[in-house]
């Protein structure tokens, strides 16, 4: 299948699987809000650390002494999940571009960050067809009873354009929007 020529977007089609790479428009705003909860989890963590092997336990009494390690490995635990959350959307905002790798079988949505990166992978068999989301401004699809999206840095036309094109592709059947012309200048 030939694609259409879209501005940032290059599409690489070995046969059995494509590969759509685009740049993604940075929400600064998270970005910066994921920054800073990430150093306030790195700084809490290294205190809690400070604060667990400075602690003098040999003058307190066993029962005390069991009751604060149940304490601490259900904290640990606690903020083990906290900071891989933190984690994983600080490299989804701070990523560039965005790559699609959809063969008959997956969809995955990766945001790479150096060799690091945000990466959702879809059976392909329950995603729904491609649709432009005007409100987000992203491409969106449903997931069962969740929603998926991506596209946030391309231009509302060449959002529509890949939609369709990967809808040609993956979903013959889907309804196929009306393309736009492109707007000279």
């Amino acid at each position: 299948m030939i694609f259409p020529q879209i501005e940032d977007v290059s599409f690489d089609d070995n046969g059995e699987r494509l590969k759509v790479v685009f740049p993604v428009r940075r929400n600064l705003p998270f970005l910066t809000i994921y920054s800073v909860l990430l150093l306030i989890w790195l700084g809490v963590t290294g205190w809690m650390i400070s604060l667990l092997f400075g602690t003098d336990i040999s003058v307190l009494s066993l029962g005390f002494i069991i009751v604060w390690v149940i304490i601490l490995l259900i904290w640990a635990y606690i903020w083990f999940r906290l900071g891989r959350s933190i984690w994983r959307w600080w490299q989804y905002y701070m990523a560039e571009r965005e790559v699609l790798l959809i063969d008959d079988e997956t969809l995955v949505v990766h945001r790479p960050f150096f060799f690091l990166g945000a990466t959702d992978a879809y059976a392909l068999e329950h995603v729904s067809p491609f649709a432009y989301d005007e409100k987000e401004q992203v491409i969106g699809f449903s997931y069962g009873a969740r929603a998926g999206n991506f596209a946030t840095g391309l231009p509302a036309n060449a959002a529509r354009r890949l939609a369709t094109a990967l809808n040609r592709r993956y979903f013959p059947d889907a309804p196929v929007e009306e393309e736009e012309e492109d707007e000279p200048g």
